[in-house]
């Protein structure tokens, strides 16, 4: 199949749709020719996100209002799109980096993050995935970080469930290839978006991942943040890594507070 669309078509589903890396690949996959299902929780706003797609792309649109906090945020999403071929998941959606103690977070809010970054991705991969399997073709896109591939303290359980996204990509990539269905783990680095206002623009972090897929297991976008992830990967130890990691991030911090002034960012 020579066309993205051909390959991945012919529909694409977007979590966390409404904003940043999530809303950009739904629009370049509509540019690329595929229908586009999008999801996230605020439904006025992705009606917006429809409407610039329909007046520019001559794809269809649908969208699904789903929070994925609910117990029930699978029966909701394949409620909506039951009656269609998904070709391309992008499991984009997923809980904001925080920047802090780890002893001092809620476990609620360390839970709410569990579920963002691990469970709700799983779980839309092995739904999506063996649907993909019985038509013999598909792609999926698991928004991961930079963060995954280093230890970070004062970001424990967020690097740590992007280091768990990174491995659990990669390993599907090989076990899902004889099946036809193609698997990118794209980890970007500080990204540009309404969390966040320094980075790279989303324009091209979203483009590095959809034309990185089919081709390589993991992306990681620009040049800046790949040599940042091979140097602390591959040229320092482990535990110097992680020392150079702590004291970047202890920068960050409210130096008032010995203990606690954890902030939430995006990617």
């Amino acid at each position: 199949m020579s066309s993205f669309a051909e390959k991945y078509g012919p529909w694409a589903l977007v979590t966390g749709a409404s904003a940043g890396i999530g809303r950009e690949m739904a629009i370049q996959i509509a540019e690329r020719g595929l229908n586009v299902v999008l999801v996230a929780r605020r439904a006025e706003v992705l009606e917006q996100l429809a409407k610039e797609i329909k007046s520019g792309c001559n794809v269809e649109t649908r969208i699904i209002p789903c929070d994925l906090s609910r117990e029930d945020y699978l029966a909701v999403i394949d409620e909506g799109s039951k009656d269609l071929q998904i070709g391309l998941l992008i499991n984009n959606a997923g809980a904001p980096s925080y920047h802090g103690w780890f002893l001092d977070r809620k476990l609620a809010d360390i839970d709410s993050s569990i579920h963002f970054n691990i469970n709700v991705q799983v779980h839309l991969i092995h739904h999506f995935g063996n649907k993909m399997i019985e038509h013999g073709r598909g792609g999926i896109v698991q928004v991961s970080s930079i963060t995954g591939h280093i230890s970070m303290p004062f970001m424990a359980e967020y690097s740590a469930n992007k280091g768990y996204q990174i491995n659990f990509g990669e390993a599907l990539s090989y076990e899902l290839k004889e099946k036809g269905i193609d698997v990118l783990v794209l980890s970007p680095g500080a990204t540009k978006t309404d969390r966040l206002a320094v980075g790279m623009e989303v324009a091209p972090v979203a483009r590095a991942g959809l034309d990185s897929l089919g081709k390589q297991p993991l992306k990681i976008p620009g040049l800046k943040n790949q040599w940042s992830a091979f140097k602390k990967r591959h040229l320092l130890t482990r535990k110097a890594s992680v020392r150079v990691s702590g004291n970047f991030q202890r920068r960050s911090l409210d130096p008032n507070k010995s203990w606690g002034g954890g902030k939430i960012q995006g990617k």
